[in-house]
């Protein structure tokens, strides 16, 4: 199993953590390992590693929500959020869980379109038209497939059919991988 770590959690906190994943010991990563279940931090959670939740708590990250994406080619990511205080209540997670869903799956696909990105040489082996590069322009400026046709004068469709296209060139998962990609390479 790699793992990549991507975090802001102070560093003396990320390095013990990077230990115990290489050790298969945290449990936030055991949980996520074997389900998509959100996972609400509290002292049960860590009964197994106790210096964990105590070094956590030092750290002030008091209350955090852990959450998983597994993919279909055997790719996991998790998406950890702490903080100090408040306690994240039971109206917090219902109102919130379906956005924190939404963020790990983009954050999901971006990250491994990155990391795919990497691997691969920057030219695309069929370059992107210019209505293909037009289209995903407009989306990365946040217009919808309807947006952009009336904008341009074509049909949903027809929009539609260009994403797809610079999706299948690109090699991504969706529309918002594409647009990352296409705005790291410089493609649009």
């Amino acid at each position: 199993m790699s793992v990549k770590n991507i975090t802001n959690y102070p560093n003396e906190l990320a390095e013990y953590y990077k230990r115990l994943e290489a050790s298969l010991k945290n449990p936030l990563v055991s949980h996520c390992q074997r389900s998509i279940d959100p996972l609400i931090w509290s002292e049960s959670v860590f009964r197994g590693i106790p210096e964990l939740w105590k070094k956590t708590r030092a750290h002030g990250l008091n209350y955090g929500w852990s959450q998983a994406v597994h993919d279909t080619q055997g790719r996991t990511s998790i998406l950890s959020m702490a903080r100090s205080k408040p306690i994240i209540t039971k109206d917090e997670f219902h109102e919130k869980a379906a956005d924190v869903l939404w963020l790990c799956n983009q954050l999901h696909s971006a990250v491994f379109a990155q990391l795919s990105s990497e691997q691969k040489p920057h030219a695309l082996l069929e370059p992107l038209s210019l209505r293909e590069a037009e289209v995903l322009r407009w989306t990365a400026q946040g217009k919808t497939a309807s947006d952009v046709g009336m904008i341009l004068g074509l049909t949903t469709r027809t929009v539609n059919f260009h994403i797809s296209s610079a999706i299948r060139k690109l090699g991504t998962s969706n529309k918002t991988s594409a647009v990352v990609l296409a705005t790291q390479r410089g493609f649009i």
